[in-house]
């Protein structure tokens, strides 16, 4: 679990504290999960459904949270734990075909599936945590490989490609969407931010969401942003570049307003230095970026035996005076990257999953994002890898299971906690 999710933090701390004994904690997670599931919008021609579609859902999420990756294991799984789902789903013709439960997955609607299991899990992490850190929120777009299929007259190669606003005080992604085929992630940042309640976040992103309209969407949700400059701004990219080139200028900001953290990594020394001035009155470029305040210096020194390397990243910035925010803007800004795309690739192997189906590939990830939420709300009370979590309710799924469920119980857990 990343260090940097504070409410996370905070719970394991927690977890840390007390003694749980699961036989005292009330099972009302399945139930709530259930209840979650019932209300999405099944649009299947009654007369033909032989399986429903919450049954469905659920064994794909249930399946996916022990280990199992593809459309084939999952039916592997729900035959081999039918008598455990019995106990909580009704499955009224018994376990659907794996070519069933693909199909019914690709006709869900999966946004308004994701929201309110997000919202549900948002709700309990409150409860048990008390942090009012400033979120930060990162952007990012991500390929699944795994989806590449040929179409068309000239068999043009196309993927699955998804779009996700990361909140590292969570932990999860708190949206994401699909980017057409017939764009890029550029407009999809401003139509995302929309759909949040940004109010005293900080929103950061890869240089390519740098832009002026993904700006006012954060600015209109009463947000601030650090933002990556590169080539793709050349022009404001040369006249921040040009001001910490020059030796009398990085001195006066290091005086004012300046970072400094080293650290050991893979047998290398770094050390990350943060700049930051708000002396931006020269800046030809100033009036091009809404609410801009700051521009900031990100430095990575890498030593490793006799090799040096400098890595200097610029930045805009609309805050000022807050050297430590703009530190924890840039760290974050790989945040969906590190704590979203990257599990999701070497725990959930989304990457090497061959769903040819679009919806269904699609569909399949967000029940993927789903369960990687859950097991970050549950890994602060395991303390241990999500791989070995997944592992463990593989091979023992129907207490492991129950367990985790039973940790969602957080009015009992807040009673243990302030007994």
């Amino acid at each position: 679990m990343s260090k940097k999710c504070s409410k996370l933090k905070e719970i394991r701390d927690m977890f840390n504290e007390i003694s749980i004994n699961f036989e005292n904690l009330n099972n009302e997670g399945i139930k709530d999960m259930i209840l979650i599931v019932k209300k999405q919008e099944d649009t299947r021609y009654a007369p033909n459904i032989r399986h429903k579609m919450e049954d469905i859902i659920l064994i794909v999420l249930f399946a996916i949270l022990a280990k199992c990756n593809e459309w084939t294991e999952i039916e592997s799984f729900a035959k081999k734990k039918e008598k455990w789902l019995k106990k909580h789903l009704e499955l009224p013709n018994g376990i659907p075909s794996h070519d069933t439960i693909q199909r019914v997955i690709s006709l869900l609607d999966p946004n308004s599936l994701y929201a309110d299991t997000i919202n549900y899990l948002i709700e309990k992490i409150n409860t048990l945590s008390s942090s009012n850190e400033r979120d930060i929120l990162s952007m990012d777009g991500k390929t699944s490989n795994g989806s590449k299929r040929s179409t068309g007259k000239n068999k043009e190669e196309q993927v699955v490609n998804t779009m996700s606003v990361y909140s590292t005080n969570y932990g999860i992604s708190l949206v994401q969407d699909y980017i057409s085929e017939k764009t890029n992630e550029i407009p999809m940042g401003p139509k995302l931010l929309k759909k949040l309640n940004l109010k005293n976040c900080v929103v950061t992103a890869d240089a390519l969401n740098t832009q002026v309209d993904t700006i006012k969407a954060i600015l209109k949700g009463k947000a601030d942003y650090v933002l990556p400059v590169k080539e793709n701004q050349k022009l404001t990219y040369e006249e921040i570049k040009m001001y910490y080139t020059d030796k009398n200028f990085i001195k006066e900001v290091k005086e004012k307003s300046y970072k400094k953290v080293v650290e050991k990594e893979h047998n290398a020394i770094v050390t990350r230095e943060y700049y930051m001035t708000d002396d931006i009155k020269w800046m030809n470029q100033k009036e091009k970026w809404p609410g801009l305040k700051s521009i900031g210096l990100a430095r990575k020194t890498i030593e490793k035996d006799d090799n040096k390397t400098i890595e200097n990243r610029y930045y805009i910035v609309s805050f000022t005076n807050n050297i430590e925010l703009f530190a924890k803007g840039v760290r974050s800004e790989w945040g969906v990257e590190n704590n979203l795309h990257a599990p999701l690739d070497i725990v959930f192997k989304e990457d090497a999953n061959r769903t040819l189906e679009k919806n269904g590939a699609k569909n399949l990830g967000i029940l993927r994002r789903i369960a990687l939420a859950l097991l970050k709300f549950v890994q602060t009370y395991y303390n241990k890898s999500l791989n070995l979590i997944r592992t463990d309710l593989a091979f023992d799924f129907e207490n492991e299971i129950e367990n985790i469920f039973k940790l969602l119980d957080v009015q009992t857990l807040n009673q243990i906690k302030n007994a």
